[in-house]
């Protein structure tokens, strides 16, 4: 398959699912000169992050036990798991993934990323590049993972280029399905196996003011419990994607804390209902949150469409960006969630 078209089919693919998509491989140069690093992997779900006698060790959500001889300092990172660890004072030093481009605009994936400060080593337009991330002679490899018993899946690195990046340097894989609350978690236990102070003034203010924002969703749940809230992707050409709650880890927790959340006629893993234009009326909901991604609708959009502006939700204007690439970090997941409480606290019956 050529680039532009394997581009053309993992973007309409990566687009519309939070999963990691299998396409073509680039091709990698057949002289490619890697940097391994000392290491073992292996599975040992029940290991905690430590650094005893020199040695580091974390076991990721794949059960799969990295140790290394001492903490990792270069850490080359996926954008989704990149922003979270910045949050939490851990600075990668390239990034990788499709929500990066090549002028480094990682879009509300990037969170805080400064774009200055990160070489890129993967973006929308070409996968991960091997070669690319062995200059940065990475010690640790982060990236996210929503199928965590498949050993091959890493959100942003291609299975067929999976054996061209492992000898680099490990990697750890942080769950992106489950919980968000969970995830933001294991993010912060990561991040302090790599040498985050989570008592440090900034993180213990930020922890708080998230914890707030939990109790406030719940709170604003109970008290909006009569509205019916659809979270979806609509794009400029039509198509729409409806979000399935219960595999998006932000919407599972808002279901979770009392949101009265669409779920689509789709099952378990996956992710999304597809609908055509003239099935925009199938869910009326009060509230409509519409993916903030690059190409998809606006607000304006939205009311002048001929089929989405009659929804109700529309209509009646109660509709919201919703970043569906959010930031587990204390201060991604507090943005969130007070994104998601604002229109509910205006918005009334229209169902």
């Amino acid at each position: 398959m050529s680039n532009q078209a394997r581009t053309s089919a993992q973007s309409v693919s990566r687009s519309f699912t939070r999963r990691h998509v299998v396409g073509a491989a680039a091709s990698v140069f057949a002289g490619l000169v890697l940097f391994p690093s000392a290491y073992a992997q292996g599975s040992s779900p029940n290991a905690s992050p430590a650094v005893a006698n020199g040695e580091w060790t974390f076991t990721d959500d794949k059960g799969v036990t990295v140790t290394l001889p001492s903490r990792p300092e270069r850490i080359v990172a996926d954008v989704n798991a990149a922003a979270s660890l910045w949050d939490f004072g851990i600075r990668p030093v390239a990034v990788f993934g499709w929500n990066a481009t090549e002028n480094g605009d990682f879009g509300p994936a990037g969170g805080n990323i400064d774009p200055g400060a990160v070489a890129i080593v993967g973006n929308a337009t070409e996968p991960i590049q091997p070669e690319a991330v062995a200059a940065q002679h990475p010690d640790l490899l982060v990236t996210l993972t929503f199928t965590l018993d498949d050993a091959t899946e890493y959100w942003s690195i291609e299975s067929s280029i999976l054996p061209q990046v492992t000898p680099i340097a490990p990697i750890v894989a942080i769950s992106g399905t489950g919980m968000a609350d969970a995830d933001t978690e294991r993010f912060a236990e990561l991040a302090a196996a790599l040498g985050a102070d989570l008592d440090s003034p900034e993180l213990k203010e930020a922890k708080a003011t998230y914890d707030a924002a939990l109790t406030s969703l719940k709170e604003t749940a109970s008290a909006t419990s009569g509205l019916r809230i659809l979270f979806a992707y609509v794009d400029a050409t039509d198509e729409a994607y409806v979000a399935s709650p219960q595999d998006f880890a932000e919407l599972s927790l808002y279901t979770h804390l009392g949101l009265q959340l669409v779920q689509p006629d789709v099952a378990k893993n996956e992710y999304w209902e597809t609908l055509s234009a003239e099935q925009a009326l199938k869910y009326p909901a009060d509230v409509l949150f519409y993916s903030a991604r690059p190409g998809t609708l606006t607000a304006d959009q939205f009311k002048a469409h001929p089929t989405w502006g009659q929804h109700p939700a529309v209509k009646a204007g109660q509709i919201a960006a919703w970043n569906q690439d959010v930031i587990m970090s204390y201060q991604g997941m507090t943005e969130a969630l007070n994104a998601t409480i604002a229109p509910l606290l205006t918005a009334v019956k229209v169902t």
